[in-house]
């Protein structure tokens, strides 16, 4: 009867800890209903002007999900969420939005039973959940609605630690594939999930306590040894490998994997090594967060040295007090494992690092938070009140901070002018605070922003693309010309550039001279659909020279 009633209680205290985060999530994301899509972004690759997600939820969608690699990335689940979005709210922002807050609450509470259920322990679970559910680092993933690939594939992260939870505690082949079901699907939600396979060993040994090492385990699980457990774990590791292959494969095809020639090997590493820290220092004092960190070379040697001391010092910390401080090892090695893939060793893109990359990672830190902070408060009744009364200080803190930084995303103009206000020489944000100055027709202001972008950096493509497509705008269309050859000089490859041109010459009535350009545009990106769609009309243009001149599409 006395049991019955225990677990009557903690089931209670469950409910109330789900309860409770739920709202204090949703009224701390509240304002992202607000705010408009991120044209300048990957919200118009995604969303906006994506003619298949246009098209609604549909068996043709579905299909050409699964089939097309749409933005040099596979994740068909993603590209369905994002179709039945539309087929729900068409293109108001808002309905967007509520589906990635809503997945995120279900995160939130996914992680909080599957940690409770590890540890037994309530309490603790419910700051590790309240924690991922409100850190203002997080605010990325849940209001860019570009980042859906982000909260969705969290959601099969969580989903696969719960079916493998079951999976532990009573072993059995229908559970086993349940397990494997939901971690493809966190793959075809996006491919960071490849580092799962490698966090599910590190919960084997803290908290589930399943390798038999000569002692007792620490959860009433069956223990085994390390090598079954990675046996165990085969087939998710070889999906890991195809996906990671495939990633790299479909991320070099487009041209996102950026060449030793640029970035060194000593400087990925630098910056990686520079990185892991920043994130640790970030995760307490996130108030100087942006949408883009560029990477910046010039490295002072104090901060490469004293970053990969800390690295190395909390890593040995991890692994000589494995006994001793089990939820060390597992929360330092979940952090640090996780963000492999995008730390910048295989550099992709032009950021050294990213606020969305901390939305699984920053789970091992919380989980060391979680454990270390009540056991180094004395176990009175004073104490106990001290250690609540500081996790509910920075529960609050962190709701307020996100409530603050969902602001930051109401528009492209306030998102990149905020970045720019909190970095240094971020020649990224001026180039995309230009465009989208641009697209609100301040032309004059769009100006000077492009201007500081190529003076921060000057061999930087996509400002020169840019700056030729406001050129365009102000009819000046030779030096517009001229910004487009100065970006083909540093990138031959740079579709977008050739497409630039054509468009350019085509405003001139140059027809015959722009029709070779365009065709380059398609043949270095047979998806940039404007550039096909301006090449038809030239060459409409061209059979029928009596046809009035068609207005033709900007070169975005």
């Amino acid at each position: 009867m006395e049991e019955n009633k225990k677990s009557r209680k903690l089931l209670q205290a469950t409910d109330v800890i789900i309860i409770i985060i739920t709202l204090i999530t949703a009224l701390s994301y509240a304002g992202v209903l607000k705010n408009a899509f991120i044209t300048v972004y990957d919200d118009n690759a995604y969303v906006t002007k994506n003619a298949h997600v246009l098209g609604g939820l549909s068996v043709e969608g579905i299909r050409r999900a699964f089939i097309v690699f749409n933005d040099g990335n596979w994740f068909p689940l993603t590209w369905i969420s994002h179709m039945t979005d539309v087929s729900l709210f068409g293109l108001n922002p808002a309905g967007h939005h509520l589906t990635s807050v809503i997945i995120h609450i279900l995160n939130s509470a996914l992680l909080f039973i599957v940690f409770t259920r590890m540890t037994a322990c309530h309490w603790r679970s419910g700051f590790v959940a309240a924690l991922f559910a409100l850190h203002p680092l997080h605010v990325e993933s849940v209001a860019w609605i570009a980042e859906r690939k982000d909260v969705l594939s969290g959601f099969f992260w969580m989903l696969t630690m719960l079916t493998y939870l079951r999976y532990v505690e009573r072993p059995g082949a229908l559970r086993y594939v349940l397990t494997l079901a939901s971690f493809i699907c966190g793959l075809m939600s996006k491919p960071m999930v490849v580092t799962l396979p490698f966090v599910l060993l590190l919960m084997d040994y803290w908290p589930l306590g399943r390798v038999w090492h000569g002692g007792q385990t620490n959860h009433q699980c069956s223990s085994a040894s390390l090598k079954r457990l990675i046996v165990e774990k085969i087939p998710f590791f070889v999906l890991s490998a195809a996906s990671s292959v495939l990633t790299y494969h479909v991320q070099k095809t487009w041209g996102a994997v950026v060449s030793s020639d640029i970035l060194p090997l000593k400087s990925r590493i630098a910056n990686a090594l520079i990185s892991y820290f920043k994130y640790v220092i970030m995760m307490f004092n996130p108030s100087k967060s942006a949408v883009i960190y560029p990477i910046d070379e010039r490295f002072q040697v104090w901060q490469v040295v004293g970053a990969a001391v800390f690295f190395i010092s909390i890593t040995a910390a991890a692994i000589i007090f494995i006994k001793r401080l089990p939820y060390l090892f597992t929360g330092w090695f979940w952090y640090a494992g996780t963000l492999v893939p995008v730390i910048g060793i295989v550099q992709v893109g032009t950021a050294a690092m990213a606020d969305r990359y901390t939305y699984i990672s920053f789970i091992g830190l919380f989980m060391i938070l979680s454990m270390v902070i009540p056991n180094t408060v004395v176990n009175t009744r004073a104490g106990r009140a001290i250690t609540a009364a500081l996790a509910c200080a920075v529960i609050i803190a962190s709701a307020c901070y996100t409530n603050k930084h969902v602001k930051y995303w109401h528009n492209s103009i306030t998102l990149f002018e905020r970045a720019i206000s909190v970095t240094k020489e971020n020649f990224v944000a001026h180039n995309h605070l230009g465009a989208a100055l641009t697209d609100a027709g301040r032309y004059n202001e769009a100006y000077i922003q492009y201007t500081k972008a190529l003076q921060f950096n000057y061999i930087y493509v996509a400002a020169h693309v840019n700056f030729g497509h406001l050129l365009i705008y102000l009819n000046r269309i030779n030096e517009a010309i001229e910004s487009y050859n100065r970006a083909i000089t540093i990138n031959p490859s740079y579709a977008s550039a050739y497409h630039g041109i054509g468009v350019a010459l085509l405003y001139q009535n140059k027809t015959t001279e722009a029709i070779p350009f365009l065709r380059m545009a398609v043949a270095l990106n047979p998806n940039l659909v404007s550039a096909r769609q301006n090449l038809e009309r030239a060459m409409n243009r061209l059979i029928n020279e009596n046809n009035p001149a068609a207005t033709m599409l900007m070169p975005h």
